[in-house]
Parts: C-alpha cells; sequence; structure tokens
C-alpha cells in the first residue's frame, strides 16, 4: 500500500499521536482518514469522490468483498516484545504479523514475508531459464535432421534432477513457512 509521509516537529507528532489514541486509532490511520476527508472535499465531481476514503490494511480483504475489521489484543510486557521481535524477523508490523498468523491457521495456507518471496521468484527464474534452455536445444535437434543424435547424448536424467531439485526446494519453503506458523499443511 502507498504512503504519504510529512516532517513535522516532535511537539506535533506527540499532539497527532495523542489525538490518534484518544479516538482508539492509529496516528496512520487518522491521517489517511484526514487526507481521504480532503480529498472528498476536493472533488469537483461527486464520481470522483468514489472510492476515497480510510482503508483498513488487511490481508487477503478481497476474499470477504469488504473492508476488514481492526480488533484490540492486550498482552502483557513479555509477550509484546516476543511480537515485537517476530514481526521485525519478517520487517513486518506488529498487527500485520498477528494477521498473517490469523491467516495462516485460518487459510491453512503460507503467508509469506519479504524473503521468502524472494525465494520463491528466485526458483521461479531458475525453473523458467531451464524451460527456456531445453526449448532452445529442442528447435536445434528439430531444425537439424541431422543432428538427432544429439538428442541421445544430452543427459536428460541430469535434466530431471535439477528440475526436480528446484521443485523440492519450493515444497520445502512452504513447509517450513506452514510449521513457523504452526499449521500442519496436511501434506507430507
Amino acid at each position: 500500500m502507498p504512503t504519504i509521509g510529512a516532517a513535522v516537529s516532535v511537539e506535533v507528532k506527540d499532539r497527532f499521536d495523542v489525538a490518534a489514541s484518544e479516538r482508539r486509532t492509529t496516528a496512520s490511520r487518522l491521517a489517511a482518514g484526514l487526507i481521504g476527508e480532503f480529498l472528498r472535499r476536493q472533488a469537483v465531481n461527486p464520481s470522483d469522490a468514489v472510492g476515497i476514503g480510510l482503508e483498513h490494511v488487511g490481508v487477503d480483504s478481497q476474499l470477504v468483498g469488504s473492508r476488514t475489521e481492526q480488533v484490540f489484543v492486550r498482552l502483557d510486557p513479555y509477550h509484546f516484545d516476543v511480537l515485537g521481535r517476530l514481526a521485525a524477523e519478517r520487517n513486518w508490523y506488529r498487527g500485520t504479523y498477528l494477521a498473517n498468523l490469523f491467516q495462516a491457521h485460518a487459510g491453512r495456507r503460507p503467508v509469506l514475508c519479504e524473503p521468502e518471496i524472494n525465494a520463491v521468484r528466485q526458483v521461479a527464474r531458475q525453473l523458467a531459464d531451464m524451460g527456456r534452455n531445453i526449448n532452445q536445444i529442442a528447435k536445434k535437434l528439430n531444425a537439424s535432421g541431422e543432428r538427432r543424435d544429439f538428442a541421445l547424448a544430452a543427459d536428460f536424467d541430469v535434466i530431471r534432477m535439477l528440475i526436480d531439485l528446484e521443485t523440492t526446494t519450493v515444497k520445502d519453503l512452504i513447509k517450513a513457512n506452514m510449521r513457523g506458523w504452526g499449521v500442519d499443511d496436511g501434506q507430507e
């Protein structure tokens, strides 16, 4: 989700944080609401104002087709610190971590953080590269009738082993992700 930042004095930030706290929300959500209200008032056309508003940051909100809801959870200081550490490991906010934890349990699907997503992307690129190489080999073999014996020389077992290795890497990543959330993915 895109963000907008503003440089303000410490006093203004503190006062804004207090105002947000009094409204039982975060400073970010309060600022988003103010920006949305400003844009609604500036809209020349009433249709321009449609879709401008305070959206809750959530996980898979399109699954339910409506805005997400917010839940307040009280934790003792120890568990609050542990939650902060776990969230920081994934470069998430505490609330994002809790929402993703619930999603992993409720949906029994993996929830990937940025390093895990990058690992999957890397494996996908490697598999795509292998596929392109195999296509190039096949085209050359089909174009040259005299080189059909090269197909016999190619070690397709090695190619199959490399593809299986990459596939296993992805499966292991997903299983480790699910175990990390404390969810049994039901597949072995």
